[in-house]
C-alpha cells in the first residue's frame, strides 16, 4: 500500500465512488478533504465508509482545498480527484496527478494516453499502470498538429522530423511497458498516430474510453489541451500528470515506476 493517499476534493457521489475504486487499484488510503463546516464532506465520508467497511477512509479539514490549499494538499497525495466542473482550473495548479471525473463514468473501455514529442516518462508509466490495473487496452495517441501537419505540403526535413517523433514515441511506450513487465504487450498496447487538432480527436476517443491520461508539461500539446475544453468536455475521467520538472513531479514519477 502506498503511504500517500488518494485525495477526494469533490462532493458528488460519482467522483467519490471513482476515487474509492482508484484508491483500491493503487493500494492507497482514501482521504476526503473539505472545509471545517463542510456537510457534504461528512456525508460522502460516511457513505464511503459504509460501502467499504474494510477500506481506510480518512477526512481532513482545510480552508480552501481547490484554491489556496491545493498545492499543499496535492504535495502529499498520490492523486487528487475532483469533479469535471472544476477540473480545468485545478489540473494546472496541483503538483501531483489530478483526475477529473464527469457526472457519468463509463464502466469499461480503453485507456487513452496523449503522446507529444516530449511526453514525460511519468505520463506513460501512469497510463501503463492504469491499463494493467484495469485489464484494459492502452492506446497511445500521437497527434501531429500545427501549420506543417499537411503531408502534401510537408518538406523532406518536416517528414523526417515526424518520423523521428514517431520513433521516439514508440520507443518511450515500449520502455514504459517493459518497466511493468507486461507479457502480452503486443495485444494490450498500441500506438495510433494521426494529424490534426488533438482536442476534437481526444474528445471523440473519450466517448467509449474508460480513462484518458495527458501530460501537463509546458512542452507539446498536453498543456493546451488540458487548459482548454478537453477536461470539461470529454465523457470519461481524465488524469493530468504534472510536469516532472517540478520537485513533486519527479517524486511522483519514481513512485509510479516502483509500483509502490
Amino acid at each position: 500500500m502506498s503511504g500517500r493517499p488518494v485525495v477526494l476534493a469533490a462532493d458528488d457521489l460519482v467522483p467519490a465512488r471513482w476515487a474509492a475504486a482508484e484508491a483500491e487499484r493503487l493500494r492507497a488510503p482514501l482521504q476526503v478533504v473539505g472545509t471545517g463546516n463542510d456537510v457534504a464532506r461528512t456525508r460522502v465520508t460516511q457513505l464511503l465508509r459504509a460501502s467499504a467497511p474494510g477500506a481506510p477512509v480518512a477526512t481532513r479539514r482545510v480552508a480552501d482545498p481547490l484554491g489556496a490549499d491545493l498545492r499543499r494538499v496535492s504535495a502529499g497525495a498520490e492523486l487528487v480527484v475532483v469533479s469535471a466542473a472544476v477540473g480545468p482550473r485545478v489540473v494546472g495548479a496541483a503538483v501531483c496527478p489530478v483526475a477529473t471525473v464527469p457526472p457519468t463514468v463509463p464502466p469499461l473501455g480503453r485507456v487513452i494516453v496523449a503522446v507529444a514529442p516530449r511526453t514525460a516518462p511519468s505520463v506513460l508509466d501512469l497510463a501503463v499502470h492504469e491499463a494493467l490495473a484495469r485489464d484494459a487496452e492502452l492506446v497511445a495517441v500521437r497527434v501531429r498538429g500545427g501549420p506543417d501537419a499537411d503531408p502534401g505540403d510537408a518538406l523532406p526535413d518536416v517528414l523526417a522530423r515526424w518520423q523521428r517523433d514517431l520513433t521516439h514515441a514508440c520507443r518511450d511506450l515500449r520502455q514504459a511497458v517493459a518497466r511493468w513487465g507486461a507479457d502480452d504487450a503486443d495485444r494490450r498496447f498500441r500506438l495510433l498516430t494521426v494529424r490534426g487538432d488533438p482536442v476534437p480527436l481526444l474528445i471523440a476517443l473519450g466517448i467509449d474510453a474508460e480513462l484518458l491520461v495527458v501530460g501537463c508539461s509546458v512542452h507539446g500539446a498536453g498543456a493546451a489541451v488540458l487548459a482548454g475544453e478537453l477536461v470539461a468536455t470529454v465523457r470519461c475521467p481524465v488524469i493530468g500528470v504534472p510536469d516532472p520538472a517540478t520537485p513533486r513531479g519527479a517524486t511522483a514519477r519514481q513512485r509510479v515506476r516502483s509500483g509502490s
